[in-house]
């Protein structure tokens, strides 16, 4: 008898070993996915999300949406994008007046869409010294450069250190406007096409399209104010 014929029963033995081996490594995980929350699977869409906005660098946001840019002169304040998105076309904005002093997390100012005032809370604490008059004059091209040219005003800070502990900034920002996308994707029914358009671009003017009867609300509590 040739010695490979001798070994054969050990080299079947361990090829079935082998095999078993690899059907548990492939079951585990999907036994474990088949089990796990609907919710927790559905995290993924967070990563898809988060392909739709963009927070450039030294950009701080408020959990209200509203953000944050030290710079030469003061800070500057605007609307992030995903707030802009939420809302749609706006018919004008509310700005505070020079030398009004406005408080972190309290309305400081308001955004005017289909005949409604929709207020804002500030990222930061300080006196107001510049507002921009452009944006005031064309709201509607605010959603068109919300970082840059669509700034609304700059304030003067009071304790811009404390201030900015509170808020967010970097891949942490990125990802926040994604779980906020998220959130309000999974409090309507998952079957709505309401948050994609033109081959996964978010809809400009969310809000009204989940739930056009009430969409004041749904802003109002994006926005964290009543």
């Amino acid at each position: 008898m040739h010695e490979t014929e001798l070994l054969s029963p050990y080299a079947t033995k361990a090829l079935e070993y082998g095999l078993a081996i690899l059907y548990l490594a492939l079951f585990v995980p999907f036994w474990r996915y088949l089990n796990a929350p609907a919710r927790a699977r559905a995290s993924s869409t967070a990563w898809r999300f988060a392909d739709w906005f963009y927070v450039p660098d030294g950009v701080h946001l408020h959990e209200g949406h509203a953000w944050a840019r030290p710079e030469t002169g003061g800070v500057a304040v605007g609307l992030d994008d995903f707030g802009h998105d939420l809302v749609g076309p706006l018919e004008g904005v509310e700005l505070p007046t020079l030398g009004r002093r406005v408080k972190q997390g309290e309305p400081a100012f308001a955004l005017r869409a289909a005949g409604r005032t929709i207020p804002l809370r500030a990222p930061v604490s300080g006196t107001v010294v510049a507002v921009n008059e452009a944006a005031a004059s064309a709201p509607a091209a605010l959603h068109d450069d919300p970082y840059g040219a669509g700034w609304l005003f700059r304030v003067e800070p009071r304790r811009l250190s404390k201030s900015l502990k509170s808020l967010i900034t970097g891949e942490k920002a990125r990802l926040f406007l994604a779980e906020s996308a998220e959130n309000l994707y999974h409090a309507f029914h998952p079957g709505t096409p309401v948050l994609a358009q033109d081959g996964g671009l978010p809809v400009y003017g969310i809000a009204r399209d989940l739930d056009p009867e009430h969409w004041e609300n749904l802003v109002r509590s994006s926005f964290l104010v009543r």
